[in-house]
């Protein structure tokens, strides 16, 4: 199971994007379920997900952080949540992945975004 996990917003108009973005990662691989998970402000929380996959079975876990960085929310929240979380899953296998604000592949394609209109 893939887990984009976000910020989260009071603003309706900032989860619709997200779960446009969550609806393309899983066309685009449909054979992996993709779930959208929020830190705060809404839900469901990265723990829900977790345990409402561990219900159905699941005991792989990927986790993107749509953050730019791993500083702030990454490892002083997402980390210590995931340690805690460990316990209540035995067996579980979680990967961290990059967040996107650090993988190479997100900076160029800001770049191509950047520059496309220049010529």
């Amino acid at each position: 199971m893939l887990i984009l996990i976000a910020h989260g917003s009071r603003d309706p108009r900032w989860r619709e994007s997200l779960e446009t973005l969550t609806k393309s990662v899983l066309a685009a691989s449909p054979s992996e379920e993709v779930c959208l998970a929020y830190m705060q402000f809404d839900g469901p929380t990265l723990q829900d997900v977790i345990e409402e996959g561990w219900r159905r079975g699941e005991r792989e876990f990927r986790l993107l952080p749509l953050f730019m960085a791993s500083a702030g929310h990454v490892d002083k929240d997402i980390r210590p949540l995931v340690k805690q979380l460990a316990p209540k899953f035995p067996g579980w296998q979680l990967e961290m992945l990059t967040p996107i604000g650090e993988d190479p592949d997100f900076h160029d394609l800001i770049i191509r975004i950047a520059t496309k209109d220049r010529g």
